[in-house]
């Protein structure tokens, strides 16, 4: 089949096209991210290269007729080959785009650069990211308080990149718009010499405290409940109350909450853990024993037997008819098994005399061996 080359020069122009279209659809973070790969991988092979040559052994002479290979096409060559991998469509459409700035850099401004260059090719140039403590795409200044971003409590959204609302996310022991407040159960523990305030976490019964131990709370969690008298969070038994579990489970209590466990299979309902602890009837199969607990029923022992053919085998709250002919079938793959094993047992010993007569020319003992074998596996049969 003929393909026409204007269809086919048509189609590589597409499959490129969407490749480059993709990587501009992509969240400006995620290019930010590819752009400082694709920098700090450059500065590396800028690096490893520092101490080459062209390879001659002569590096004056090569100098001299050829030019420096520090700024040579050859060398810049060396950096860009393995800068990006080959599954990295990104890496390879952002080097494309920017290989020309690149290069300049490398001809020109050596000297910055491995403290600039990132500055200039993915802040300014390519504008995928944005200086530190800035955002958005104008890179605005993230909110600080006391020349701390976030009072050094968080991180500001976005921050470095294109995208993001500026807002603090503060870590788990701060709160406010600032990061400058503690948060619920946690407590101001020390104001250093940066006016920066360290928050410490309160007992775990506390809501709000003024300190570590457990007399310090000020308000209590939920499933606690604040006593006068000792200024401690108590702990509420939520089991004292009606209906926190259904009518199969059972109430435990816990630190500031309750669980709800299954009862055992032999009760209805239940005040705990065991047969022992059943309320009002048992289940289906059990009954009350003396101790008023509920023990299993053994259907098998009942006259008549539950089983009109069969074996009775008794299970927790039931019994199972076994039939016979099923308990036939094992006894008779056991047997089946070991019959296996004695025919292969002799048919090994069998082979065996055959081998060892025939090498030793007794062809009688070798025919004797055969019938002799032949005679034993019958009998098994």
């Amino acid at each position: 089949m003929k393909i026409n080359p204007i269809a086919l020069v048509y189609i590589i122009f597409l499959i490129s096209f969407n490749s480059i279209l993709c990587y501009k659809s992509k969240s400006k973070s995620h290019q930010c991210n590819v752009c400082r790969d694709l920098v700090d991988n450059f500065i590396k092979g800028f690096k490893k290269t520092s101490k080459g040559n062209f390879g001659g052994g002569n590096t004056d002479w090569e100098d001299r007729k050829l030019g420096s290979y520090v700024t040579s096409d050859i060398r810049f060559e060396e950096i860009i080959e393995n800068i990006c991998s080959s599954k990295e469509n990104d890496c390879h459409n952002l080097l494309e785009e920017q290989e020309e700035n690149l290069l300049d850099w490398f001809k020109k401004k050596q000297k910055a650069l491995v403290s600039e260059l990132f500055s200039d090719i993915c802040i300014a140039k390519a504008k995928f990211c944005c200086p530190r403590n800035t955002y958005g795409s104008e890179c605005s200044q993230c909110p600080q308080l006391n020349g701390h971003v976030c009072s050094g409590n968080g991180n500001c959204d976005g921050e470095g990149t294109r995208e993001g609302t500026g807002k603090c996310k503060c870590n788990r022991e701060y709160a406010g718009d600032l990061c400058s407040l503690c948060n619920s159960g946690f407590y101001p523990k020390t104001t250093n010499d940066a006016n920066k305030t360290e928050c410490a976490e309160c007992h775990f019964s506390c809501l709000a405290c003024s300190g570590p131990e457990q007399n310090s709370c000020l308000s209590c969690k939920s499933g606690w409940k604040f006593n006068s008298e000792t200024s401690l969070c108590d702990d509420i038994n939520e089991c004292l109350q009606e209906s926190k579990c259904s009518q199969d489970e059972y109430c435990e209590n816990t630190e500031g909450s309750f669980a709800c466990r299954k009862c055992d299979a032999a009760c209805q309902e239940c005040a705990g853990p065991g047969a022992d602890k059943c309320i009002g009837q048992c289940s289906k199969g059990f009954e009350k024993g003396s101790d008023s607990s509920c023990a299993d029923i053994d259907e098998c022992q009942q006259d008549p037997s539950p089983c009109s053919t069969g074996q009775c085998v008794n299970k927790p709250g039931s019994y199972e008819c076994q039939a016979l002919n099923d308990k036939n079938k094992n006894n008779k793959k056991e047997t089946n098994d070991h019959q296996l094993i004695k025919r292969s047992f002799v048919i090994g010993v069998m082979i065996l005399c055959m081998l060892s007569s025939y090498f030793a020319r007794q062809y009688f003992l070798t025919a004797l061996s055969f019938l002799f074998g032949s005679l034993i596996l019958f009998l098994l049969d």
